[in-house]
């Protein structure tokens, strides 16, 4: 370890140069950061975001339609069967 890399401690313990001298960084990392990127924007702005709003949609209108339901709609559903008796055998 370096002199200069002696007040990071064991963080900086296999590297040989100092690393306040760090480079530029290359150009194909740039390139891959922004491929990935805009990547990234296509799927969520393109893709993800009219299915949003599709699932939000059906939401919106499944609520409506539930708000126009009368009420004895919800009175005309079939009832439960009563549940059988236990019979204990002797």
């Amino acid at each position: 370890m370096s002199e200069g890399n002696a007040k990071y401690g064991f963080l900086a313990r296999g590297v040989k140069r100092d690393m306040t001298e760090k480079g530029w960084v290359p150009v194909r990392y740039w390139v891959m950061w922004f491929s990935a990127l805009g990547v990234a924007m296509v799927v969520f702005y393109v893709v993800l975001t009219p299915i949003w709003l599709g699932l939000r949609a059906a939401a919106w209108v499944a609520e409506l339609r539930s708000r126009r339901r009368p009420v004895s709609d919800f009175s005309r559903t079939p009832a439960l069967p009563p549940a059988p008796e236990e019979h204990v055998s002797d």
